[in-house]
C-alpha cells in the first residue's frame, strides 16, 4: 500500500477557486456596505441641514419672515461640499383667515442627486408659524 503525503494538483486548484470565490463575493458585499453608508451620511447630512434652515427661518421676526426673504438663505459650504449639486427649495404661505395674516406655513426641501441612473433624493420639513400678541 502506498501512502501519499501531500495534496494532489486537483484539491490544490479546488481550494484556489474556492478562494478567488469567497474573495469576490466579500468584496462586492463590502462595496455595497460602503455605498448604503455614504447614502446614510449624505441623508443624515441632509437633515440636519434642513432643520437648521428651519430653525434660522423661525428664529426670524415676524415681518422679516417672507418668501424674499428666504429667498437669501443658503446651504452651508460642508453641505455644499457633501450633497455636491444640493439645491434648497423654501417656499412660505400665508395662512389669511382674515386680511391680515395670522399664520405662516413653511416648507423646505433640500435635493440632491443620488448618481447615475438614481433617482434624486430629498429630504422635506415644514413647520408653521402664527403671530403672537406683540408683533
Amino acid at each position: 500500500m502506498i501512502r501519499r503525503r501531500g495534496f494532489t494538483l486537483l484539491e490544490i486548484a479546488t481550494a484556489g477557486i474556492l478562494l478567488v470565490v469567497m474573495l469576490t463575493v466579500s468584496l462586492q458585499f463590502f462595496r455595497a456596505a460602503a455605498a448604503q453608508r455614504r447614502e446614510l451620511q449624505h441623508r443624515r447630512t441632509a437633515i440636519q441641514e434642513v432643520a437648521n434652515v428651519m430653525e434660522r427661518l423661525c428664529a426670524r421676526p415676524w415681518q422679516e419672515l417672507t418668501p424674499e426673504g428666504a429667498g437669501q438663505v443658503q446651504l452651508a459650504p460642508e453641505v455644499q461640499q457633501a450633497l455636491a449639486g444640493g439645491e434648497l427649495e423654501i417656499k412660505i404661505d400665508m395662512l389669511q383667515p382674515d386680511g391680515e395674516p395670522e399664520g405662516k406655513r413653511i416648507t423646505v426641501v433640500l435635493r440632491w442627486p443620488a448618481g447615475p441612473s438614481q433617482p434624486d433624493r430629498s429630504v422635506r420639513l415644514t413647520s408653521w408659524r402664527y403671530r403672537r400678541g406683540n408683533e
